[in-house]
């Protein structure tokens, strides 16, 4: 835009009309450390890394009807883990100075919260990879001395080479760059789809449950190597089969949904919103096979979406959605009906619970020299699992509104079933942080 401002990509319009207010999609990673954290060298890391990602250094505000993205120049947000609420995109004690994202705190421990209107897990995780390399050169000055360019390769900016490599349309909207006309694949018949009983909850408790099982990656590995798969078709089957142990599924088709980060059949390093949902099938009958016959059928369905043409074809769906909400009207009433007692009930309509892998953490030399221990969190409108491998820990998360532990015991038997030895550690309610159209600032059209 002339003035200064411009508007965000696509895709963002079906976060900011569905996934805000009360049904806010805070995405998080928690970082356990060996040492004290040393918080003057993340605020000079943080904002350093900030510098390569200009399409993060944003504030969001509301004109003509629309969320666009004003340039931001503050610091870094860091704030104390102390549970409190944080309004994301505003000011003030409770705001995160104006940014999308803020740093929460602990003595030995930090976790990163973002909106999900402004990256996926991919554009996060490279973003926070970025941080933690400055604040290793900062507190350990000898690491300046190595290289740092095995990052580059997966996307990791510690220049500006990397933002130059892209126009424009790449950077901010890779959906519009990237989409084809068609039909994508779609496995699902929503008359037939099982869903678990909702959850009770008060629906003004900006909070969700984490719920953690803790078992080894190794052995988990070993498993996938054995059944001849990897990993999201054995979780898919795992989280099937947990859910038929519950509930009698009868002639109901139980749809796990996985996401894809898609920037691999592009080749870009866009840190705008990519990934899409990627829906798997399971029956009662496909529950009787052998497991290396169920990953197989599952990997199967998987291989069909996965595919450079599917995600332009799904790309132009995600992008006829964008479209209806633009044209339900103003966003903010949009959002507020949609966020509302009459609006949205789910993340997906296809789908009886959403599996996020977003792969491991590998063993570089930040895990070595500052980390105990990395823990997702995805605090969203309903119950999900996501799921992080770190060294030896694969950490399988059900995140949740409600106090309800049936699913994670179900989890945890089909584990124990299977021949793992899963740790549970309740982590509590976790404050959400909220996007809140109604208080970000209004500037004249």
């Amino acid at each position: 835009m002339s003035d200064g401002m411009r508007r965000g990509g696509r895709y963002d319009t079906i976060f900011y009309g569905a996934y805000a207010g009360n049904s806010t999609f805070d995405i998080r990673v928690r970082f356990d450390f060996k040492q004290k954290l040393n918080k003057k060298m993340l605020q000079k890391a943080a904002n350093a890394a900030l510098r390569w990602y200009p399409e993060l250094a944003v504030t969001p505000v509301i004109k003509e009807g629309r969320v666009v993205f004003r340039q931001n120049r503050a610091p870094v947000c860091l704030a104390p883990d102390d549970g409190s609420l944080r309004y994301f995109g505003t000011e003030g004690e409770q705001g995160t100075n104006g940014y999308l994202f803020v740093f929460l705190c602990g003595e030995r421990h930090l976790t990163f919260s973002l909106f999900h209107g402004l990256t996926d897990a991919r554009g996060m995780i490279n973003f926070i990879i970025s941080t933690l390399c400055y604040y290793l050169s900062y507190v350990f000055p000898f690491m300046r001395l190595i290289s740092t360019r095995s990052f580059e390769k997966f996307g990791v900016r510690l220049s500006d080479r990397i933002y130059y490599t892209m126009d424009d349309r790449e950077r901010y909207d890779p959906l519009v760059k990237y989409a084809a006309e068609g039909k994508p694949v779609d496995l699902i018949d929503v008359e037939r789809l099982f869903r678990m009983p909702a959850e009770t909850f008060d629906p003004a408790d900006h909070s969700c449950r984490l719920l953690n099982l803790e078992l080894s990656n190794r052995e988990f590995q070993a498993m996938t190597k054995r059944l001849k798969t990897s990993y999201a078709p054995l979780l898919a089957a795992i989280t099937a089969e947990a859910i038929a142990s519950l509930y009698d599924i009868e002639d109901k088709t139980i749809s796990v949904v996985a996401t894809v980060d898609s920037r691999k059949f592009f080749d870009t390093n866009s840190v705008a919103n990519m990934a899409y949902n990627c829906p798997l099938p399971i029956e009662k009958k496909d529950l009787s096979l052998p497991m290396e016959e169920l990953c197989k059928k599952i990997k199967a369905d998987m291989q069909l979406q996965v595919t450079k043409e599917n995600a332009q074809k799904t790309f132009s769906f995600i992008l006829g959605q964008c479209d209806d909400i633009d044209n339900m009207g103003n966003i903010v009433d949009v959002n507020r009906f949609l966020s509302g007692p009459d609006g949205l009930k789910t993340l997906t309509t296809n789908g009886t619970v959403f599996l996020t892998y977003p792969g491991r953490v590998t063993n570089n030399r930040i895990s070595q020299l500052l980390l105990e221990g990395v823990t997702p969190g995805m605090l969203a409108m309903e119950r999900a699992i996501v799921v992080y491998a770190h060294r030896d820990s694969l950490i399988v998360q059900i995140t949740q509104k409600s106090d309800d532990l049936t699913l994670i015991n179900a989890l945890r038997a089909t584990l124990e079933k299977h021949g793992f030895s899963p740790k549970f550690h309740d982590m509590g309610r976790i404050t959400q942080n909220i996007m809140d159209l109604e208080r970000l600032e209004t500037v004249d059209g």
